[in-house]
């Protein structure tokens, strides 16, 4: 295969302020946000760049902590999904163009000369998780449904993707996920208690317990562990709350800040430092992330009545100009730094040809 060709499908601008460093990439058209990553101590964004005839490109752009940027075109697929090897190198499946089925090719994103075009395999639709020793774990799951959660397992040897492994997980289904430690744990909700699994590579049950949910219906994993203190994060009462559960299943709820406003959805945390954890969320009336070390709330951006996002710990406002911005992911860049990819919202009739990239670093 070919190394990508650089390009410059954006016009960009950076602005450094006391809170974050802005960058903003501007398309002479449309642009459509589809993923971000870590890339080694910068961000890797993965998107669709429109030409006036309503035709795309997958670009890749990487942007860097202070906001500068390199942009590549990808020649070999669409639909393209982010991802990282157990050595942390960057890979992406995508979906080649021309091709007689909609098979999958995973591939590395750099460094490509000596890599051969490898056999596709029919798409995954699940979320990229982490990973372990020595494969990369995805996970599938519906909330709507009691069908069996799935994971697929891409196993590397000696540095190179030797396989997919496709693993559905035994009952009970719509299971939490985190990876901690190389190992992958699960948690599900059972009327009044929380099964707590780890599984291996394979989607073998290593250990498993019952928990006491005190009530409490678990939004995410922030860590988890059979051997000390799992962190999960809830919503109780008006209020954003961490319930702690030691090695014996002794669990605790410790309140983190008054939030009133129901949360719709919350996202995988993201894991920037030692028990440090980002997780973004939305509500009937805006968007924004926390972070949390273990059992303390460092900081909660929300964007109601915004332009911004506001920090409803310490009241500051890290302003953008703009209304109605809609949160596309978040990530890694370095120990206790991260950044958010932004766009604002388009209307019926225009689409939207901007991105903001947000790098912050906890103070």
């Amino acid at each position: 295969m070919k190394n990508l060709d650089k390009v410059t499908p954006y016009a960009s601008s950076v602005i450094q302020g006391d809170l974050c460093t802005m960058t903003t990439l501007v398309a002479e058209t449309q642009v459509s946000a589809k993923d971000s990553i870590a890339f080694a101590e910068k961000t890797l964004l993965a998107n669709y760049v429109y030409g006036k005839n309503d035709t795309y490109k997958l670009i890749y752009t990487v942007v860097g902590i202070d906001g500068n940027i390199d942009n590549y075109i990808e020649d070999d697929g669409i639909l393209p999904t982010l991802f990282l090897s157990p050595d942390q190198e960057n890979y992406v499946s995508v979906v080649p163009y021309h091709h007689d089925k909609e098979l999958e090719i995973s591939i590395p994103i750099f460094d490509r000369e000596d890599v051969e075009i490898p056999k596709g395999s029919r798409p995954f639709t699940g979320t990229f998780i982490g990973t372990t020793e020595t494969c990369s774990i995805f996970h599938d799951v519906d909330f709507y449904d009691s069908k069996p959660d799935k994971i697929l397992a891409i196993e590397f040897i000696n540095g190179k993707l030797k396989k997919k492994n496709n693993i559905k997980i035994p009952l009970p289904a719509n299971n939490r996920i985190s990876i901690a430690n190389k190992a992958i744990h699960l948690l599900a909700n059972e009327d009044s208690l929380l099964l707590h699994r780890e599984l291996d590579e394979k989607g073998n049950v290593i250990r498993h317990r019952e928990i006491d949910s005190n009530g409490i219906y678990v939004l995410q994993i922030l860590s988890a562990s059979f051997d000390g203190n799992s962190y999960l994060l809830a919503q109780e009462k008006d209020k954003l709350v961490i319930q702690k559960i030691d090695e014996n299943g002794a669990s605790t709820v410790i309140e983190l800040v008054d939030f009133s406003d129901p949360l719709f959805n919350t996202w995988q945390p993201v894991n920037i430092a030692d028990d440090t954890f980002i997780t973004r969320f939305n509500s009937e009336f805006g968007n924004g992330w926390l972070t949390t070390k273990n059992d303390q709330l460092l900081e909660i951006f929300y964007s109601k009545d915004e332009q911004g996002y506001r920090n409803l710990l310490t009241n500051e406002l890290l302003s953008i100009p703009r209304d109605n911005l809609i949160i596309s992911s978040i990530n890694k860049t370095s120990d206790r730094a991260y950044a958010v990819v932004l766009y604002p919202m388009a209307d019926d009739n225009a689409g939207n040809a901007e991105l903001i990239v947000l790098n912050r670093r906890l103070q």
